[in-house]
């Protein structure tokens, strides 16, 4: 694969003065104001080109806190020969830049973009076009803590470039036709790479890449639910480590997933593949997991041929890497009548112990506790799996995975591991020798914080009737 890196320096900010100066003009639209503008250079250590200088600007509004940010709307920059049409250079206000338009047909030889952020924080990119750029249309260099969402990325030399920085979000672009790849991970960690379109790009929907050093390949990352179609590449991997790829679908790519040389304990599973030329490639095998490896669930093939004798929804054969094929498209949404059983008892409170709940012993009741991993702690390296739930020392092995979008209390998406005893009616009298009233029980759950055993107990009870 011949990969596009964009050789870009970090050393980007000295250009003349004559392209820095903004040139304002107001369209001849008169629905809304559009603004047009040469290149715009933003440093907050630079005297002359802070956000207080631009502030005077019509384009630019707020104050840079997180209540008011700095908003940049409705501003067109369509340049030729420059490294970049915006750059915002060591900046950590609140800024949001919506609706605009960047084009910038970059200086042959060097590494450019539309729009670059270099080592800067708070900043949501939102409803912005970048289309027909030289180089990147977005390019995160060394930054933290910035949203890329709903951009339409097309027909530039990358869609989306993000290098050495963490815990950016990518999320609901469209990156098409364009010449590299569509969004690329450049030795960057903890960036959250979710439902996001990768169509017709020439080389890789997604691409993980170390170019740096053995300590700085991609890690932490996750890439869920993003659509990857019709790229020469669907997910490319080189010398990436510890990156989850989940609830994606993965079709009509020249390769679905490959995986080159270098990439160790990455975990691919709940993924659609489908019809691709060659489904995957895995370079790094047995040392990735083409499955969840407690979950004991793996991906859908759409060439997968075998039976599931039990109707478990796992294929009883395993396919190339995956141990754990499943028999539908999307099938890990599908449940066995146990699991639904548990998941209706757990979401609308019937007849379960705990929390002074009301508990009919006559009928079948519930005992059900659970851990979630949300996507903030997957990349912080918190509440790991295994689990573990333990009723009064006794330890609960029966358990349902879920998947929620928005978990309660926290808001993001996360995987859920439910831990239940289901005790038949009459137990709680005739096997427990409970009589009607108030009973207590102790409840042990523990996990695994950046590999620390954290354990978590409470005493709750319930009224049983």
């Amino acid at each position: 694969m011949q990969k596009k890196t964009l050789k870009l320096s970090l050393f980007l900010t000295i250009l003349t003065l004559s392209i820095l100066i903004p040139i304002i003009t107001v369209s001849a639209c008169k629905q809304k104001q559009h603004w047009m503008s040469a290149p715009i250079y933003i440093n907050n250590n630079v005297e002359g080109f802070t956000w207080e200088d631009w502030s005077a600007q019509p384009w630019l509004k707020g104050s840079g806190t997180e209540e008011d940010p700095y908003i940049i709307k409705n501003l067109s920059i369509d340049v030729t020969d420059s490294v970049y049409a915006m750059m915002i250079q060591d900046s950590s206000v609140y800024f949001k830049i919506m609706k605009c338009t960047f084009r910038n047909l970059g200086i042959e030889g060097e590494r450019t973009a539309g729009l670059i952020l270099v080592g800067t924080q708070n900043g949501v990119i939102f409803k912005n076009q970048f289309i027909g750029n030289t180089g990147a249309g977005i390019a995160l260099i060394a930054s933290e803590h910035n949203m890329i969402q709903k951009n339409l990325c097309c027909e530039n030399g990358i869609g989306i470039y993000n290098e050495w920085g963490m815990f950016n979000t990518i999320k609901q672009n469209d990156c098409m036709n364009n010449l590299g790849s569509g969004i690329v991970i450049a030795s960057a960690h903890k960036t959250i790479i979710e439902k996001n379109i990768c169509t017709k790009n020439a080389e890789s929907g997604i691409t993980l890449i170390n170019i740096g050093t053995t300590e700085h390949s991609p890690k932490d990352n996750i890439i869920y639910a993003n659509k990857i179609k019709e790229n020469a590449y669907g997910i490319y991997l080189e010398d990436a480590d510890l990156n989850d790829f989940f609830r994606n679908t993965v079709k009509q790519n020249m390769y679905g997933i490959l995986i080159n040389t270098g990439s160790e304990e990455n975990t691919i599973y709940h993924n659609n593949i489908i019809k691709n030329a060659v489904q995957s490639v895995d370079f790094g095998t047995p040392l990735n997991n083409w499955y969840h490896p407690y979950m004991e669930e793996g991906n859908y093939w759409s060439d997968y041929s075998g039976v599931d004798d039990n109707e478990d929804g796992i294929g009883d054969t395993t396919f190339g890497y995956d141990a754990y094929p499943l028999m539908e498209k999307g099938g890990w949404d599908l449940y066995t009548p146990t699991e639904e059983e548990v998941l209706n008892a757990f979401f609308n409170n019937v007849n379960r112990l705990g929390a002074d709940r009301t508990v009919n012993g006559s009928k079948t009741s519930y005992i059900i506790y659970g851990v979630a991993q949300l996507f903030s702690e997957r990349i912080n390296g918190e509440a790991s799996p295994p689990y573990e739930m333990k009723i009064n020392e006794m330890v609960v092995v029966d358990s349902v995975w879920y998947f929620d979008e928005e978990v309660e209390n926290y808001g993001e998406p996360g995987l859920v591991q439910l831990y239940y005893l289901k005790l038949p009616p009459n137990f709680l009298f005739d096997e427990m020798g409970l009589i009607p009233g108030y009973w207590e029980y102790l409840v042990e759950l523990s996990w695994y914080n950046s590999g620390e055993l954290q354990v978590m107990s409470f005493t709750t009870g319930f009224f049983l009737i």
